[in-house]
């Protein structure tokens, strides 16, 4: 039997395996007549070779990417060019005085022979003129992307100068087809703001929610901080924001995320739900469907053959979060996480958990991925499992820990998983997995709000010890085939993971074009060449005390579960064409809308977030947009007062919608106000110094948090998805929960022409909260403010 640390060991890369395999395939020793006997193994000779070719290509392939991607936008075709002109403009012309002028800057031309003096400096300069154009135009395309001014341009006719730019940014990106990773040296820096720029803005956005004498005392603070430390603490931020290659996103998931202690489920987490059409209620197969395509997926990751997102054709999106999709964990520490990542070819396997079962199941056989029949027979060996004898409950407990206290599961992984080779071995393949996926009990559905609202809280949360929420992405597939993902927050954030399921639902839906996907019984089309291998169970050791302190942790993650309030609301009274009429965004409408509900929920204001991008810049994340405005409480007590006639609350509506507009642009653009604030208090407590002005600014809590979920990020979904009766290939989307414990976090989707789901989550404990409640409120508010605009709508299902 092959050891826990062999069998790491032979999974580390092609190189190493091929090794291991010649030391068998060819062996000699010496006979009774002392002559040296050779035995081949031509077969397994044959294999060692194939392996050895294929990492070879593997590994110039890397090169060829890499050497593109430093290059970029420069060409090889273009250098080749030059190297040929040089030659072809010495050989016509050897008296050439540029090339004359040139030799004497070259000094070791001289020490070449006379008539290979020409030659070499011609191909040093053209492959100087290459190297000079190549800078220039990545520097030029740099200094075009840094401009934002397009996204403040309104729909409609594009000013010239806009189309200008377009033209200007598309020539120097260059005619080369582009890789996932291209534009990312291109791409400009996240800039850093005025400190009079963000503290003028905090005051703004801190106006409408406080009283006249607590907003003088907060000016105060804020002209003390910004003409006192806060320069000091701006200077050490210009020097770090020159090293650093973005001044936010480090600091951001460091101590936003990995260094916090408090559990991760439900707090951390978030979930995305099925689509609504499934062609098959075998979960063997829909597991085959699905675990083939997100190989497929990542074999386009792992080769950089994933097109990158481009906004409006032309505008390239940051890509790094990608790089972080498979074969990603999040490492418990005491004090603080690690993101950890093995590379792609030790991550060609997935593990299956099964009724606290768990099995290792390779994607890869003989260099090829399996096909989706293949992997159904291997999850149904997995459903099939025979084994009679009870699984002991501390196995099946154990993803319990990972949804607990951070330092608690960092100390039971040291004591109890670390110091024993069986389960550092079991523990190790589960973090070097591609994904985890889950096959469980249960038959959810997509109907009314009741299934919708039972389908979310399992994806958050499950049983509580059910899903490893230390995982980049969780699937599970229950008994009737339906899916839902988990995703852990801190290496990228939500549209990554949408992007994911959307490639996974439109690779199914292909599939089901063309007839290859499922056969007539429901099972996965395809023929099976590969062996059937039954998938290799991975073991635990652990004693009482394990047991006990697994035990009690569970009761913990059930305390939080018991906790959770959520209600999906599926709003099909109308959508974004109804909203369009009005000529407004559909995001700035759904923001009031929230507002207006909120208000009238809980009878006062509160700081609210709303997530925007940044990935415009390097490694760029989010940025906060605070979508409460004294335009946007103007309009919540118009809409409140029976005696403000519509004309006036149109007017008030369209100023509220312009600034969260123009407030949401600047977050895009960089312009934003919390992640510089974020920036200087970090700088602050690195320099222990206290300030009455930060400590404030984040003692305030966010009581509404709200998101959008991306979808469409492909132009192949969304060409399928206009497609007439393909509305159900839209997921629901997904939901989070509340940032404060006695708020709410609300995440909506704009599903289709006629349909908005917003995912609502609180907690019981609050009294000042409920779920339910709430989306009433907002199904309430999206009726009246449509309302306004002689426009009739229906009724939601709940």
């Amino acid at each position: 039997p092959v050891s826990p640390f062999c069998s790491i060991f032979f999974h580390s890369n092609v190189d190493v395996m091929a090794e291991a395999r010649l030391a068998v395939a060819f062996r000699f020793q010496v006979n009774d007549d002392g002559q040296l006997e050779i035995n081949l193994d031509r077969s397994l000779f044959a294999h060692v070779l194939f392996s050895l070719v294929q990492s070879a290509s593997v590994r110039i392939s890397r090169a060829r990417r890499v050497i593109l991607r430093t290059i970029y936008p420069g060409s090889l075709w273009t250098l080749l060019a030059l190297l040929i002109s040089g030659c072809c403009a010495h050989y016509f012309d050897p008296d050439l005085a540029v090339l004359a002028s040139w030799k004497s800057y070259v000094p070791f031309l001289g020490y070449l022979p006379i008539g290979g003096q020409g030659p070499v400096a011609a191909l040093l300069l053209g492959f100087t003129i290459w190297t000079v154009g190549a800078v220039a135009q990545r520097w030029l395309l740099l200094l075009a992307l840094s401009y934002k001014g397009f996204l403040f341009v309104p729909h409609g006719k594009i000013p010239l100068h806009v189309r200008l730019w377009f033209l200007l940014v598309r020539l120097l990106e260059g005619p080369m087809k582009a890789s996932t990773y291209t534009y990312q040296a291109a791409l400009p820096y996240l800039p850093l703001p005025s400190i009079r720029n963000t503290c003028s803005k905090y005051l703004m956005s801190v106006r409408p929610l406080v009283s006249d004498e607590r907003y003088r005392e907060i000016e105060k603070a804020t002209a003390d901080f910004q003409g006192g430390l806060g320069c000091r603490i701006q200077r050490y931020l210009w020097l770090w924001w020159f090293c650093s290659k973005n001044y936010v996103s480090e600091w951001w998931m460091k101590y936003v995320y990995l260094r916090g202690r408090s559990p991760i489920m439900v707090n951390s987490n978030y979930y995305i739900l099925d689509t609504y059409i499934k062609n098959t209620n075998f979960p063997a197969a829909r597991a085959g469907m699905i675990i083939n395509a997100m190989a497929k997926f990542k074999h386009q990751i792992d080769n950089e053959q994933l097109d990158p997102i481009i906004i409006q054709g032309t505008v390239p999106l940051c890509m790094d979060q990608y790089s972080h999709t498979f074969g990603t964990t999040r490492v418990p520490g005491r004090e603080q996480d690690t993101i950890v990542q093995v590379a792609p070819s030790r991550s060609e396997h997935i593990v299956v958990m099964r009724n606290g079962r768990f099995y290792e199941v390779p994607l890869m056989w003989n260099g090829r991925l399996l096909t989706p029949a293949e992997l159904e027979q291997r999850f149904q060996c997995v459903l099939d499992d025979d084994d009679k004898m009870d699984t002991p409950e501390c196995h099946r407990l154990l993803p319990a820990m990972t949804g607990v206290n951070r330092t608690t599961w960092a100390t039971f992984r040291e004591t109890h998983i670390m110091r024993n080779t069986t389960n550092r071995h079991s523990l190790s393949r589960i973090d070097a997995a591609a994904v985890f996926l889950v096959l469980e009990d249960g038959e959810p559905g997509l109907g009314s709000a009741e299934e919708l609202t039972a389908f979310g809280k399992s994806a958050i949360h499950g049983s509580g010890c059910s899903r490893w929420f230390d995982k980049s992405l969780v699937f599970t597939i229950y008994s009737n085939a339906r899916f839902h993902l988990t995703a852990e927050h801190a290496w990228a954030d939500a549209p990554v993971s949408a992007h994911v399921l959307e490639a996974i639902f439109t690779t199914e839906h292909l599939a089901r074009r063309s007839k290859s996907d499922y056969d007539a019984s429901g099972h996965c089309c395809g023929a099976i060449t590969a062996p059937l291998r039954r998938p290799k169970r991975l073991e635990w050791e652990f004693d009482s005390t394990a047991a006990a302190e697994v035990s009690v942790c569970h009761k913990e993650a059930l305390k939080i579960i018991d906790d959770f309030d959520l209600f999906i609301l599926e709003h099909d009274a109308f959508g974004k064409g109804e909203i369009k009429k009005c000529k407004v965004s559909p995001d700035a409408f759904i923001q009031m809308a929230l507002q207006l509900a909120y208000f009238r929920d809980v009878d006062y204001f509160s700081l609210t977030y709303e997530a925007s991008m940044t990935r415009l810049f390097r490694f760029g994340r989010t940025e906060t947009v605070r979508p409460v405005s004294s335009e946007s409480c103007a309009f919540v007590r118009a809409m409140c007062d029976a005696g403000v006639p519509n004309e006036q609350r149109r007017a008030l509506f369209r100023a509220a919608t312009n600034t969260h507009q123009d407030n949401y642009r600047r977050a895009m653009a960089g312009d934003g106000v919390d992640r510089h604030l974020f920036t200087m208090y970090v700088v602050a407590q690195y320099l222990k110094e206290e300030s009455p002005f930060l400590d404030a600014v984040f003692a305030e809590p966010w009581r509404l948090s709200t998101s959008q979920t991306p979808q469409t990020q492909t132009i192949l979904g969304s060409k399928l998805v206009r497609e007439p009766g393909l509305d159900v290939l839209r997921s629901p989307g997904g939901g989070f929960g509340p940032v404060a414990d006695d708020g709410y976090g609300v995440s909506y989707i704009i599903s289709a022409e006629n349909r908005i789901y917003f995912h609502v989550s609180s907690k019981h404990s609050a009294a000042v909260t409920n779920s339910r409640r709430f989306a009433d409120q907002i199904e309430r508010a999206m009726a009246e403010m449509l309302a306004l605009f002689e426009l009739q709508s229906g009724s939601s299902k709940k």
